[in-house]
């Protein structure tokens, strides 16, 4: 069996669907597998104007009718005949139901949690019926289930998938449709009592690695408007070029890192099974395979940066070998709502570094300039965050190599990644750009030793 995912960004107009129908029409001749089971995202932008409409119920009527015409637009440039007739009413009747919560939260001015997840699971369900009619109009014998695919808790908006009863529920679903070809939603999961849920967002990559486990899968193909996974973002380092290969830890690492916008669970499922995940483009040829451990080939992977950071330094002596200071500060973090994306503190215990996102920090501050009888001094500044991944930074000659390089921009602190194979540079943002570039330089000079 092999599981493909099918990203909503590539799927936008008539070409982006034919392209689809090649790989999805090639992976079924392929006799090495016996069903294809395609995940599905919403189409494009479809999701943010879902959040649009809950954000801004005055409109939400309203950008419910332009999600479905363009849904209807769309199928009707892809399908005819009884095909287009049949997934027409389909289509209808979600919509019917869209509008009428659309209606509700319009009246009500108010967006539960649980309705949020109903109303975002629309997004996959209506990208179901026109990819699975596409594709049997196209004469592939293909099967479709528009509701959500895994069991989950009532946790909206992150909801935790169980497994027991995720695998009975989907394989009972998949044995009564009996088809080759089975397209799914991803994103989206159902509670024991019947209540739509959300997995986060990204989350139809890993609906689709979790499958591949619950279903024993040999692999799992996610399928995207890039050629894999590159070794830096090719808008800001243009010679950046495809990774072939990731263990598991370095794509863990990199999908946390920010690289391509991985769901930061996608890869949990891998572990402790023989599957593989291949990451490939749908417009060019190029793609990543992912599977196994760190091996002694592995040596740097690829370098990302996150340059929309505040590092806000606490300086003070009323800190130092009092227990439970550190905790007092991050616990007025978590009552801010912020999120810590790295923190360092010496041995001396005077200083605490907490690296945030920029539009956390003003809420932030105003939780620490509470502590005045703690608190000493804070200052704030901008700064980015540079990381490079590769198994061999386990390498004393590679680590040494990558610290000498980096030690030019004289970082504000250093932290490592997990199992070793990242190093974390947080460093002042006029400087983090280049030293990426030159991170870059040394990430290529090892990829190819």
């Amino acid at each position: 069996m092999r599981v493909v995912k099918v990203g909503g960004s590539i799927q936008k107009d008539e070409k982006d669907y034919e392209l689809i129908l090649e790989k999805i029409r090639k992976y079924s001749s392929d006799s090495s597998f016996n069903k294809n089971i395609v995940v599905t995202s919403a189409i494009k932008n479809v999701t943010n104007q879902l959040l649009e409409a809950i954000n801004q119920t005055d409109k939400s009527v309203d950008i419910i009718s332009d999600i479905y015409d363009r849904h209807i637009r769309l199928l009707s440039k892809l399908v005819d005949g009884i095909e287009f007739e049949r997934a027409f009413k389909n289509l209808s009747k979600l919509a019917d139901e869209l509008y009428k919560v659309a209606w509700s939260i319009r009246v009500l001015d108010e967006v539960t949690p649980k309705v949020r997840d109903y109303i975002l699971s629309f997004g996959e369900r209506l990208a179901v019926i026109v990819l699975s009619a596409y594709l049997d109009s196209n004469k592939l014998n293909v099967g479709y289930l528009p509701e959500p695919p895994l069991i989950t808790d009532e946790n909206f908006g992150e909801a935790n998938v169980l497994l027991p009863e995720s695998t009975d529920y989907l394989t009972k679903k998949l044995e009564e449709i009996n088809k080759p070809i089975t397209v799914i939603p991803g994103f989206i999961g159902i509670s024991k009592s019947h209540k739509f849920t959300t997995i986060g967002r990204g989350g139809s990559d890993y609906t689709a690695t979790l499958i591949g486990k619950l279903l024993n899968a040999k692999e799992v193909r996610l399928i995207t408007e890039v050629p894999g996974i590159m070794t830096a973002d090719p808008k800001k380092i243009n010679n950046a070029i495809t990774i072939p290969r990731l263990s598991l830890e370095e794509a863990i690492e990199l999908s946390q890192l920010g690289a391509k916008r991985l769901h930061p669970r996608t890869f949990d499922p891998i572990f402790g099974s023989n599957m593989k995940v291949i990451i490939e483009g749908l417009y060019e040829e190029g793609d990543t395979v992912i599977e196994g451990l760190c091996t002694p080939n592995d040596l740097l992977k690829g370098v990302t940066m996150n340059d929309n950071l505040k590092l806000v330094t606490i300086e003070s002596t009323r800190i130092v070998g009092k227990i439970g200071s550190a905790a007092t500060i991050t616990t007025e973090v978590k009552n801010a709502n912020v999120n810590i994306v790295a923190i360092s503190q010496p041995a001396s215990e005077t200083v605490i570094q907490l690296v945030v996102n920029n539009e956390d920090s003003e809420r932030m501050m105003k939780r620490l300039n509470q502590l005045d009888t703690l608190i000493k001094e804070v200052e704030v500044e901008d700064v980015g965050a540079i990381s490079i991944v590769g198994c061999g930074l386990r390498n004393k000659e590679i680590s040494s190599k990558v610290l000498t390089r980096a030690s030019a921009f004289n970082p504000l602190f250093i932290s490592r990644g997990l199992k070793g194979v990242s190093i974390t540079f947080i460093s002042n943002k006029r400087e983090s750009e280049q030293l990426a570039k030159d991170l870059h330089e040394v990430v290529l000079e090892w990829s190819t030793k």
